[in-house]
């Protein structure tokens, strides 16, 4: 029978969701991976319709911050059939919002609310929300009202998310982060802004301006303007080594030493650790 369960993982590079799954049974499965937070359920991205075996272990590093999480394994085809299983919710209890590459998430930030020694929200951010829709206006002879033709209405635009920063190492990776991507994924935590924010955000910024405050009279305070639009998250399909072929031939030169490693450990075990230790 398939089981679900999470759990929060606060370490380096980033706050995330790690998601265990099992007794998917022998044989090839196809399941697909959902997130339910803030009311809202959407699919942990990079997990729509996985192929897996028995087990696998996926990691949601787009999980809302400071408030409840649960997930969803939808098993498409398997041995035993198309099911559903929820996992009990967890809460990835962050001290700070995070600011990254959604493809990089080695990149990622911490930000904090207000100004502090950190990279920091200024006042002026998330203070207003835009929300437009294309709308065309047509006149129409002999009538003072004209025809309007309207689309539906869009994710919030022009979101002031305006940082500083307060020294040159949190300047500097800021500014890595920037120019690496026009595409962002921004995880406030809750209370920030003028009114509930939703706990993932992607954000496309296509302008982002630096503005060195006291640098000239040997400070570190650097101002950066940014706006930037709500857009949907990236998909893209790729192959990431976590380990090498050198690491597991230093580590583990002879199949015996590899078994030692994992004495006691189970298959999910590997998958996530592959080298052991």
């Amino acid at each position: 029978m398939t089981a679900v369960s999470v759990e929060a993982l606060l370490s380096d590079p980033c706050p995330r969701v790690g998601v265990t799954i099992t007794g998917l049974g022998i044989g090839a499965s196809v399941v697909s991976v959902w997130r339910t937070a803030d009311g809202e359920r959407s699919s942990v991205r990079g997990a729509r319709r996985l192929p897996m075996s028995d087990a696998s272990y996926v990691v949601d590093f787009d999980a809302p911050l400071g408030r409840p999480v649960s997930y969803e394994v939808e098993v498409v085809s398997g041995p035993s059939g198309p099911s559903r299983v929820t996992s009990s919710s967890v809460t990835v209890d962050a001290v700070t919002g995070w600011l990254m590459d959604p493809l990089i998430p080695q990149t990622a930030v911490p930000v904090i609310g207000g100004a502090g020694d950190e990279t920091y929200l200024r006042s002026s951010a998330l203070s207003q929300l835009e929300y437009q829709a294309d709308v065309q206006v047509f006149n129409i002879m002999g009538s003072s009202k004209p025809l309007a033709l309207f689309g539906q209405r869009m994710a919030e635009r022009g979101l002031d998310t305006s940082m500083s920063t307060r020294s040159a190492e949190q300047n500097a990776r800021l500014e890595n982060l920037l120019k690496s991507s026009a595409q962002l994924l921004f995880r406030p935590l809750p209370g920030w802004g003028t009114r509930t924010l939703p706990g993932s955000m992607f954000l496309a910024n296509a302008t982002a301006t630096q503005l060195p405050v006291d640098v000239s009279w040997g400070g570190n305070l650097t101002w950066w303007d940014l706006k930037s639009d709500v857009v949907a998250a990236p998909t893209i399909k790729v192959l990431t080594a976590t380990f090498t072929y050198g690491d597991v031939a230093l580590l583990t030169s002879t199949y015996q030493q590899k078994q030692d490693r994992m004495a006691g450990k189970k298959y999910l075990d590997d998958l996530k650790n592959p080298i052991g230790g």
